[in-house]
């Protein structure tokens, strides 16, 4: 399968219905029209919505002189076909570590994942480590159980950083949190 699954928010629809999407893979906006949007529900709310307040999954095709235009979408991962998750969710750790896309964009699909149970031990260690998470490991912890925070606070060295001097800027929203 040459198609990989692709998630942002939506960027911006015009008032004729057409719209981009920041993609994973390309660096130019993947373009769509609005009546792609099959489920009313959702054309209503995408309608009445703000610029960034939705967020949508979705494979793209080549349309010609390296653009391309979405194929088909999900409004939520449960929705998606198993054969795109495990591609996704790796490029999803990768984005943690070394992507450009805004960590809170990258927890909302976290959170799905961690929902529908996709993400395994090893998976989250690695993004507990990750460059976004280790820069600001408390926007995570809303979506962490008890056990998991304290795997967090052994990937970060907590105590050593609770008995410093010098705490960082995040420390006293993580230990409001915990």
């Amino acid at each position: 399968m040459d198609e990989k699954l692709d998630f942002c928010r939506v960027k911006k629809i015009d008032e004729k219905g057409f719209g981009f999407l920041k993609s994973f893979y390309f660096t130019k906006d993947i373009f769509f029209h609005f009546n792609q949007i099959k489920r009313e529900e959702f054309r209503e709310k995408l309608n009445a919505m703000k610029r960034g307040e939705f967020f949508v999954y979705y494979i793209s095709k080549e349309v010609g002189d390296n653009k391309r235009k979405v194929k088909q979408f999900w409004y939520s991962l449960k929705d998606v076909p198993k054969e795109y998750l495990d591609d996704f969710k790796n490029r999803v750790i990768t984005e943690f570590d070394s992507g450009v896309t805004n960590i809170f964009d990258l927890l909302f699909t976290f959170s799905e994942m961690k929902g529908l149970n996709l993400i395994e031990d090893k998976e989250l260690e690695k993004i507990f480590i990750s460059t976004k998470i280790q820069k600001l490991p408390s926007v995570i912890l809303p979506f962490l159980n008890k056990e998991e925070i304290e795997l967090l606070k052994a990937q970060i060295n907590f105590e050593n950083i609770a008995a410093s001097e010098q705490k960082p800027f995040w420390f006293d929203d993580f230990l409001k949190f915990i």
